[in-house]
């Protein structure tokens, strides 16, 4: 080996590490806000019945959309997430109506799912749950203090009384939307502190 092919062996070397140097720099100013450090496991909440009433300790079901807790949405006051979904999702006032007075979370959910849609619900579905969401932690300041304990993990809701749109299914698909919009929700509740 020649002192001339030594020298270029080392320059190409250098040129790489070089070259290296320069990804890792512009990696750091792409991804200058990617969150350090190991991430939180998710927060899985899993559907559960109560027999004998809900415990008087706020735990995780209250994030749960038909955990009862009055939301004033549009100016008209629903029993619970729920109704007001259910509700808003008709093109009937009168369904509207019987909707939003039903007994319970289940009972509007079973009316919600025989009334007529508004032509406009695909489109416009994420906004109004998204806009029950805020207003459900706004108006109730112990359930957003639950909500925020979540921290920053993920956040997968599951169970089985709504559809896998909202909901996750685990390998068997789901979208998941209600935990991708509570962590939303957690997230635009810290930015106000």
């Amino acid at each position: 080996m020649t002192e001339e092919m030594h020298r270029a062996a080392r320059d190409y070397f250098a040129d790489g590490d070089a070259a290296v140097e320069r990804a890792e720099q512009q990696r750091a100013v792409r991804y200058a806000d990617d969150p350090t450090g190991v991430p939180q496991p998710p927060v899985v909440l899993h559907e559960v019945v109560h027999p004998n009433g809900r415990p008087a300790q706020l735990g995780h079901f209250v994030l749960y959309n038909d955990y009862e807790s009055p939301v004033t949405y549009g100016g008209v006051t629903y029993p619970t997430v729920i109704h007001g979904y259910w509700a808003r999702s008709a093109a009937d006032p009168a369904d509207h109506d019987r909707i939003r007075a039903a007994a319970t979370a289940r009972e509007a959910q079973e009316l919600g799912g025989r009334a007529a849609r508004r032509d406009d619900w695909p489109a416009v579905r994420l906004a109004v749950m998204a806009g029950l969401l805020r207003a459900k932690f706004d108006q109730h300041p112990r359930l957003a203090e639950v909500l925020l304990a979540t921290g920053e993990a993920a956040i997968v809701y599951t169970g089985i009384s709504e559809a896998p749109f909202w909901r996750d299914e685990g390998p068997r698909g789901g979208r998941n939307w209600t935990g991708r919009l509570l962590e939303l929700v957690r997230s635009e509740l810290r930015a106000e502190r």
